[in-house]
């Protein structure tokens, strides 16, 4: 190129000096003509000169910089200040050049990497991949996009971000790469570590949830026996300095577990363990089993309780019942812990609702201490209270209510408070429900129907349960007059007399101002006989034992506790305004009442062991109800094929099908309110009640078997009708114990074993039960030699459920030690533990002969009596 300008110059130079010469030598008019020419030639070279100048300066940095040591040193000094790693590549995909930094990665001076190929740089030849990839980018023409890679480098193996762009002519064609990448290796190594980290963490969080889950269980074990054997030792004959004592341990044992159940919870929500259900549920029985659980404490303060649910909202939900329900636990409990006085008032309200679901507000409201902003604005964050004040008078770990608030954002609603400083507090909580698809009112139309157009007057002095009871009634189509004292109820008493129509009942609370509930009902007791003399039923706020006498004294037909449902009044005023002739009910009657509307229901016992069987037989037969037996979950569902009963009661454990299987198959062709389950069981350990409800079951009873806790869950359930009196299919020819014609017989009193529990199960048919503890003896001696069989063939399962069949049956005859030695044993079977059973088996086999020599002893003052 420099020779063609040279040749250029001296041209433009020749011709300049011709047109002189010529000029000075040819005579005019030629020389002007000469020099005219010349100077025209001379002006189109030097513009061709131009042009070509022009286009080279342009285009020579791209035609010539991978040959040019000038264009080389043009991009060194772009490039070299620069800490991410440059090099350019011909169109061979040679090195042309590079930064300080990418030379020093390679290891080869600057003025040596010129021309080379990645082959001859010992580092670049032990790993292709950087020349692949620029190769691929020159293949493609398109710039490839930022991507990791792992090279090996002077400094050793680096993770690196590498980019390369193909570099263009003017004409478009592709004439090298340009290529950079920068070291990530540290970012990535605080990634790895972050990640290493995370790992940690989320097995630190499941050992701590592990952790927690086995220590809520042990010590909740040994804390559930506190309980237990507190309320056990209240009903018996104590002092009351011993009863204050009593009091303090279950209270404080049931602190104790609240903070253990809120840690454990609050544990699993914060490691996403814990799931929202959605089963099918009725909220009334929510609210029903609220106002069970806090009629007392309410009433042990003073406090008016009042549950509002009004008849117009649908109670048939999809949802959660069991974390529902332990969402207004919690808000409950808080309500009549920080209130002193005046009352909790716990109303259902519908937002919205449309064919497929409803939209409701449940509202807790109080009139206790209250709260300031500050207070309301830290309310619901964990480990935190009103003030620190608050933890030191009141207890409790500030956990309840940060988890409720979780518990609602896992069920896709809100909760919220409004409160001021002694002007009390409302917390809501606000939910979208499902319905279900078909809303079961039978009951209530079956209470409407026995109680349209009975006359009721209604006197309670809380404004509030006022409004609730008339609404209530009135959703019964009952003609109903409310009042606050008894003076003005006795006067629209005599009124409604006078006018010939007098009320037909009349329910008033026991604590009123003035004249108290027992004062008015004796009043109304000697004033009006015959069919002007109303039928009386007295409220309490909780049960109280030393009204039974009074209250029959004064003419109360029943006792009824509040806080009022619609369900329990329903039944109550059924039951006490149209009684059973065959089954006259004393006020303070030991046992739970049966409704008429299911006298000679028909009730499923699915039951493997024999002898839990004719207890169960034989408890329920003494109420009335006809029974059915099968004796696994395949004969359950063929018997509930062949025949429509009232209610099932399931055990869990049999063989064939299981209890929860069994459930499972029933709820996938009748729904709750067409066939209720109840899980009869030994299974009382934490967690079993969430299994047998997640199966689709209602309740939980555990053996041995408590008659008015079953009574109580049956009249809850069982589905009510006409049903006939004819016995069940295997029970025509099952005596049924005469109660009221049995001799009292005196009980032998031997350690371990509980004979008053288990003949009142079994209607002190002592006959029976002997028959029953040698059926027991003959059935399970030799257990050693029948459970080494099990494990000989491997069959453990049958092993822990052999034991697991004993224990159930043990508790319902009362043989307590023998119950908790094979409860031992099934749960060292279901560890695994095969020593410790072969340990303990002898010592089963000792404890089932005394039970039998028991018995023995039992027979023989029997027949000296």
């Amino acid at each position: 190129m420099t020779s063609i300008w040279t040749f250029l110059q001296i041209t433009i130079i020749a011709l300049q000096s011709i047109s002189l010469i010529l000029y000075a030598i040819l005579p005019p008019p030629w020389n002007g003509t000469v020099l005219l020419v010349t100077v025209i030639l001379s002006l189109l070279v030097a513009c061709g000169v131009w042009i070509w100048t022009h286009r080279t300066s342009l285009t020579s940095p791209l035609q010539q910089p991978f040959l040019s040591s000038n264009s080389l040193k043009l991009f060194e000094q772009v490039f070299n200040d620069l800490p991410t790693r440059v090099y350019w590549r011909d169109s061979e995909l040679n090195l042309l050049g590079g930064n300080h930094a990418f030379c020093r990665d390679i290891d080869i001076d600057d003025d040596e990497l010129s021309g080379k190929s990645d082959d001859q740089i010992t580092l670049l030849a032990k790993s292709r991949i950087l020349f692949d990839r620029d190769q691929q980018t020159l293949a493609n023409q398109h710039p490839s996009c930022n991507e990791e890679i792992e090279l090996e480098l002077s400094s050793g193996k680096r993770w690196v971000e590498h980019s390369s762009v193909p570099l263009y002519d003017e004409d478009g064609h592709v004439i090298g790469i340009l290529g950079s990448y920068y070291d990530i290796s540290s970012i990535k190594s605080v990634a790895e570590q972050m990640e290493r980290a995370k790992e940690t963490a989320e097995q630190a969080n499941q050992a701590k949830g592990e952790f927690l889950a086995n220590m809520s269980h042990e010590i909740r074990t040994p804390i559930n026996a506190i309980v237990g054997m507190a309320n056990l030792c209240l009903k018996t004959e104590l002092n009351q300095k011993q009863k204050r004592y009593i009091r303090v341990i279950d209270s404080s044992s049931q602190a104790l577990l609240g903070v253990i159940n809120d840690i454990l919870d609050f544990s699993k929500i914060d490691a996403g363990k814990l799931s929202i259900e959605r089963i099918p549920f009725d909220l009334q029985d929510v609210l029903t089993s609220l106002a069970d659980m806090f009629a007392y404490k309410a009433y042990d303060k003073d406090l008016e309780f009042i549950i509002n649910l009004p008849a117009n909202i649908p109670t048939r939900l999809l949802g959660d019942p069991l974390r529902l329900n332990q969402v207004l636990v919690n808000l409950v409990s808080n309500a009549i812990k920080f209130t002193e006085d005046g009352e909790i008032n716990v109303a259902v309200t519908l937002l919205e609702k449309s064919q497929q679901q409803v939209w409701l507000r449940i509202s807790v409201s109080d009139t206790g201490i209250g709260m300031d902003e500050e207070q309301r604005a830290n309310l619901f964050q964990a480990f935190t209270q009103a003030d620190t004040s608050t933890t030191r008078k009141y207890g409790g770990t500030g956990l309840g209510l940060a988890i409720s608030r979780r518990l609602i954002t896992l069920m896709g609603g809100d909760i919220g408070v409004t409160s001021g400083v002694g002007q009390g507090s409302t917390f809501y909580i606000e939910l979208t429900l499902p319905l279900q698809d078909e809303q079961d009112t039978s009951h209530h139309q079956y209470l409407m129907q026995k109680l349209e157009g009975v006359r009721v007057l209604a006197i309670d002095d809380n404004l509030s349960t006022r409004e609730m009871l008339q609404e209530m009634l009135r959703s019964y189509r009952v003609d109903v007059r409310v009042c606050r004292t008894a003076e003005q109820a006795l006067t629209l008493y005599q009124e409604s007399v006078d006018e010939q129509e007098p009320f037909d009942l009349i329910l008033v609370d026991w604590r009123l101002p003035g004249m108290d509930g027992l004062a008015f009902c004796q009043k109304i007791q000697q004033q009006y006989s015959g069919e002007q003399r109303p039928k009386l039923v007295l409220a309490t706020g909780y049960y109280v034992e030393e009204l039974n006498d009074k209250a029959r004294q004064a003419g109360v037909a029943d006792i009824l506790s509040k806080p009022y449902t619609a369900a329990t009044l329903g039944r109550s005023l059924s039951a006490t305004l149209y009684p059973s002739a065959e089954q006259p009910r004393a006020v303070g009657e030991a046992h739970v009442r049966v409704p008429d509307s299911i006298r000679h229901a028909p009730v499923l016992v699915v039951e493997d062991n024999e002898i839990n069987q004719q207890v169960a037989r034989e408890l329920l037969t003494s109420h009335q109800f006809n029974v059915d037996i099968a004796e696994h979950g395949q004969a359950a569902l063929d018997a509930i094929a062949r025949k429509r009963y009232a209610i099932v009661l399931m055990d869990i454990q049999m063989p064939v099908m299981d209890g929860l299987t069994a459930a499972a198959a029933i709820r996938a062709q009748y729904n709750y309110q067409q066939l209720p389950i109840l899980a009869m069981t030994a299974n009382a350990m934490s967690g079993d009640e969430e299994r047998s409800l997640a199966a689709g079951m209602q309740g939980h009873i555990a053996k041995p078997i408590n008659e008015d806790q079953l009574l109580k869950a049956i009249v809850k359930w069982c589905v009510p009708g006409d049903y006939s009196a004819e016995p069940a299919d295997d029970a025509a020819d099952y005596p049924v114990a005469d109660t009221a014609t049995q001799t009292k017989v005196r009980y032998p009193q031997t350690k371990g074993i509980d004979f008053d529990a288990a003949l009142a199960r079994l209607g002190n048919n002592v006959e029976l039960y002997l028959k029953l503890v040698a059926q027991l003896h003959e059935q399970y001696q030799n257990s050693a030699m029948k459970v080494s069989d099990f494990i000989t063939r491997g069959q453990h399962d049958s092993a822990r459920r052999y034991f697991h069949s004993l224990k159930g049956a043990a508790g319902n005859l009362g043989l307590e030690s023998l119950q908790a030695k094979a409860g031992e044993l099934e749960k060292f079977m279901a560890e695994g533990n095969i020593d410790k059973v072969a340990d303990q088996i002898t010592v089963l086999e000792k404890r089932l002969q005394h039970a039998n020599q028991a018995a023995s002893d039992l027979d023989a003052i029997q027949h000296h009596q």
